[in-house]
């Protein structure tokens, strides 16, 4: 998988579930503890998410209804769901790098 398509999961679990629950990009910074930046940059793919993102968004996310059955089921579901996408997607950002070094 390349970093590209990684980082799309991530971004479109992001934008995907704010979206459905009609909050705009302040609203997920207000209910996740960060900054309106920082959520602008995770979901635009120029940041890469770090522990403290992935809890602050787990928790956004969890504390509000479930409004379909796609998502992930409470905090944890929500923790597991993003690290093993946010860790593919820094995996993905440090290859290009690795294979660089190699030459």
């Amino acid at each position: 998988m390349d970093a590209t398509s990684t980082s799309s999961g991530f971004i479109h679990l992001v934008r995907h579930h704010r979206r459905s629950r009609g909050w705009s990009i302040a609203e997920l910074a207000r209910r996740s503890a960060l900054t309106q930046p920082e959520v602008s940059r995770l979901e635009s793919g120029k940041r890469t998410p770090t522990l403290r993102h992935v809890q602050g968004l787990a928790e956004a996310f969890s504390a509000a209804t479930a409004k379909s059955d796609d998502e992930p089921q409470g905090y944890e579901g929500w923790v597991a769901t993003l690290v093993d996408l946010g860790e593919e997607s820094r995996r993905s950002a440090r290859t290009p790098r690795a294979a660089t070094n190699q030459s």
